[in-house]
């Protein structure tokens, strides 16, 4: 999965918009940077966490959150301007770039141990102390072209480089030769994951009609409005294989995608029509979450010794010769679709959405394959990415002075949803294998599809703290989630990450987060505080300080703790995984 080489050869398009954004820098940014300064103080990343979140403010016209340029308030009984009223303005074609330059560097400090049994196998994981736990800098070009008021182009490159990592050697690498050789998986971690050349957006909006948008092109959509969970934040999907998820935006964590999307505004009705299509012309592996078991440094540990939860060894990492993922294939019967309705009653801002999907993540193990005469050298483990539906809903709204609270809900139903089983009700003796005519061996693993239930609800206060902050609001954040397996049984044996036994599944599971955050001496310093809590789960605490320093320079030291009392369970997955990252970034 070679970001760097594989995305840059998809042809003569890439090689065009890379020229294309390559020669807009060269020509214009020198010019644009000495005539337009950047904002002065940093935006809310869109669909961040949590904890990011800006206090409300009313959308912006051409937002995500917004209709198009002409989808204005109208009064009732009257009719929308006329075509050329809103698109035959004589402007100007418009060209703008802008972009950063950042480093963002983390050292471990977590003195959990690695503890083996008498075969060698893990039952505890750790040995990060003073290590490196991410040396990532990235260089980002974002380029908007108007040639004409109703046409524009966007662009984003993204170019990174990383260091290798020893902590990577935890990788569990799905081919063939990597198992027990340190060295080579490191190295093919870093080559996969932490070198990165990549065009990341890419698509033209046009604006038809005073009525519909259209966007075309390689990009993200974001929807839901929780911030923190991705309960209907479900069209692209993640990559977070570079730091912990949470603490990082989605935005920058997204796969972009190439899709059509169409916005239709329908005044009457004080809503709007969102329609997404995805073709899936992008490679198939970009369709998909990346599996968090593809690197060490902020990955899944090594899976545990199989008694330490009662389980079976026979599909275990040291039994496996190599993992096959059967990704979504670049066919017209795996493209993906969907429609959110987002509408105002009252004071209230609400939203309706289905979407037509494959299930992102985990990969779900299908069957295992062992060739005729192969003996001891182990087994082929195929996973797929089964078929789902989402169903949702969410509403946002402000209470009333004086409370002046944000209000937030946001719920999912997933009728379909797929799980594996504990593995020793997957085991190879237990299952049935069918043998090939040749003498090749198939056998098939036990899943079953739940319906799943889940919402959350976010609170954001302003507080006015003079004891704290005579300047500022103290913004303090309240989230909760509950998810709710409405067929569950005990008996199935059911869990959330494959291979990892301790992830049973519960018929009710809930995430609590809370933040608070708030800025001094006219925003050069900004301090926040957010934490998140899973019961049984454990959960992790991360303490920031931000500081902005003219239009150009932002910087931010962070203390990432994680807690868990199951090494195997939950966040206790990333327990060993306590660092300071310092985050140093250069905006243009």
């Amino acid at each position: 999965m070679k970001r760097q080489h594989d995305r840059a050869g998809r042809g003569w398009l890439w090689d065009l918009a890379a020229l294309w954004v390559a020669l807009a820098w060269t020509a214009f940014a020198g010019p644009l940077a000495a005539q337009e300064a950047p904002a002065e103080t940093e935006q809310a990343e869109e669909g961040g966490t949590a904890y990011e979140e800006a206090p409300p403010a009313e959308a912006e016209a051409g937002s995500e959150e917004a209709p198009p340029i002409a989808a204005e308030e109208w009064e009732e009984g009257e009719e929308g301007p006329a075509f050329g009223e809103v698109f035959a303005a004589d402007e100007e074609p418009t060209f703008k770039v802008n972009g950063f330059l950042q480093n963002q560097t983390g050292v471990f400090i977590s003195r959990h141990k690695t503890r083996l049994n008498d075969k060698g196998l893990p039952l505890d994981h750790g040995d990060k102390f003073g290590k490196l736990s991410m040396f990532r800098n990235t260089l980002q070009l974002e380029a908007d072209w108007s040639p004409w008021p109703v046409v524009s182009l966007h662009a984003i490159v993204r170019g990174v480089k990383s260091l290798k990592l020893s902590v990577d050697k935890d990788a569990q690498v799905p081919h063939e030769g990597y198992f027990g050789n340190h060295q080579k998986t490191i190295d093919w971690v870093a080559d996969q994951y932490y070198d990165e050349f990549d065009l990341r957006e890419f698509y033209l909006d046009i604006n038809a009609t005073q009525y519909l948008h259209l966007r075309l092109g390689r990009q993200q959509v974001a929807w839901g409005e929780t911030g923190s969970y991705r309960l209907l934040d479900v069209v692209n999907p993640i990559d977070s294989t570079w730091h912990f998820g949470p603490l990082e935006s989605f935005e920058d964590q997204r796969i972009p995608l190439w899709m059509l999307k169409g916005l239709l505004w329908i005044p009457p009705l004080q809503g709007s029509l969102e329609v997404v299509w995805i073709p899936m012309l992008d490679r198939p592996e970009d369709t998909v979450t990346v599996p968090l078991t593809f690197v060490g440094a902020w990955g899944l540990p090594p899976v545990p010794a199989p008694e330490l939860f009662d389980g079976d060894d026979s599909v275990a990492p040291w039994k496996i010769r190599k993992k096959v993922f059967l990704y979504p294939g670049r066919d017209i019967t795996n493209s993906r679709a969907g429609a959110r309705w987002q509408g105002e009653i009252g004071n209230f801002t609400y939203t309706l959405v289905y979407f037509y999907t494959h299930q992102l993540s985990p990969p779900i193990p299908l069957y295992t394959y062992a060739q005729f005469g192969a003996g001891d050298e182990g087994v082929d483990v195929y996973l797929f990415f089964p078929r789902q539906h989402i169903a949702g809903m969410s509403f946002e709204t402000a209470l009333p002075y004086p409370l002046g609270t944000n209000l937030k809900f946001e719920a999912a139903f997933e009728p379909n949803r797929t799980y594996t089983l504990h593995s020793a009700e997957n085991s190879l003796t237990d299952r049935i294998p069918y043998n090939a005519p040749n003498g090749d061996t198939y056998t098939f693993f036990h899943m079953k599809k739940k319906k799943v239930f889940s919402y959350a609800v976010s609170l954001q206060q302003p507080l006015l703290l003079d004891f704290l902050n005579r300047e500022q609001s103290i913004w303090v954040v309240a989230q909760f989630m509950h998810t709710w397996i409405t067929d569950f049984e005990a008996a199935d044996r059911i869990v959330e990450v494959p291979g990892y036994d301790a992830t049973l599944s519960k018929r009710h599971s809930f995430t609590v987060v809370g933040a608070i955050f708030t800025n001094y001496l006219h925003g050069l310093l900004s301090p926040r505080i957010v934490g998140a809590w899973l019961p049984d789960q454990g959960g992790f605490l991360s303490a920031q300080l931000g500081v902005t320093l003219g239009d150009h320079w932002r910087f931010r030291i962070a203390w990432n703790g994680f807690f868990g009392d199951n090494p195997y369970k939950g966040i206790g997955l990333f327990r060993d995984r306590d660092e300071v990252n310092v985050t140093l970034k250069y905006q243009f």
